[in-house]
């Protein structure tokens, strides 16, 4: 499998992010062809504990995880995270509000939310990842470590009072995976209009110019779907809505399940293809 990366070329002896531009996002492709972040519901329901568990992802990546189950709100919040931290060196202190972190992201600004956002840092935080992923050129690249290495605020008054100031650090190591053809840029204004199946889906086909098709028992897979595969009709149904959305968001030209041998077709839209190129 061919990655597309709209990235511009970066030294990866720096310790510093690619730049991408302000309504856009970087997401490593090892990442969002995987059930790392899963589809579950980001607000209901029991998340599992792993510990050095195989997570799926496509051929040619493996990725080893240990920590509480990772959802798309994770993924947005990993997202906002790297896009704030791509304007400095990697290992020194990320620094935002809450408040500001919850507006990007779309929540409901009120003490819950704020505490969602304690959680999705703490789950990443306590996490540990273990990527390979092929070389084009032979051999393996990888990446060992926590999501993020630490992160600290500080609550103001009695306790009562919305949690203001926010400190965050990201592993130097994270480079390693954005290199020019190792990441992709995400379109942010349309991925916070969409539900998890569809988030998951927007970042997975973010990763190819020209998607080829995939079966629908294996797209069930890679989202960590939590409908059980004996159920596989059910998550069909859900697929093909999903689609039918990012069709009408202007995100594929089309989409469609064929009947006679489940293949998932999709077809990227090009003017939305020529937006995150930029």
């Amino acid at each position: 499998m061919k990655p597309r990366s709209s990235a511009t070329v970066t030294d990866t002896s720096q310790l510093q992010l690619p730049i991408w531009p302000q309504d856009l996002r970087g997401l490593p492709n090892a990442f969002a062809r995987s059930a790392l972040f899963t589809v579950a519901n980001m607000r209901k329901g029991e998340r599992k504990h792993m510990k050095r568990s195989l997570i799926a992802t496509v051929s040619g990546i493996k990725i080893e995880y240990t920590g509480e189950e990772l959802r798309q709100d994770d993924e947005d919040c990993f997202l906002q995270i790297l896009h704030i931290a791509r304007n400095q060196e990697l290992g020194t202190a990320v620094r935002f509000t809450a408040y500001s972190m919850i507006s990007e992201l779309g929540w409901t600004k009120n003490t819950s939310s704020y505490k969602r956002l304690v959680d999705c840092l703490d789950r990443m935080k306590a996490s540990s990842i273990t990527l390979t992923v092929a070389a084009k050129q032979g051999g393996q690249e990888g990446y060992s470590g926590s999501l993020i290495r630490s992160f600290r605020w500080r609550e103001e008054g009695d306790g009562q009072t919305p949690m203001r100031e926010w400190e965050i650090l990201l592993e130097r190591e994270i480079i390693s995976l954005f290199n020019p053809h190792s990441y992709s840029r995400l379109d942010w204004k349309m991925r916070l209009k969409l539900p998890a199946l569809e988030k998951w889906l927007h970042s997975f086909y973010h990763t190819h110019a020209q998607p080829f098709p995939y079966k629908v028992e294996t797209i069930h897979g890679l989202t960590g779907s939590e409908i059980a595969l004996k159920d596989i009709r059910k998550f069909r149904y859900k697929l093909k809505k999903a689609l039918e959305n990012l069709v009408e968001h202007g995100f594929f030209a089309s989409a469609m399940i064929d009947p006679r041998t489940d293949l998932v077709h999709v077809l990227r839209n090009r003017q939305h293809i020529s937006i995150v190129e930029r």
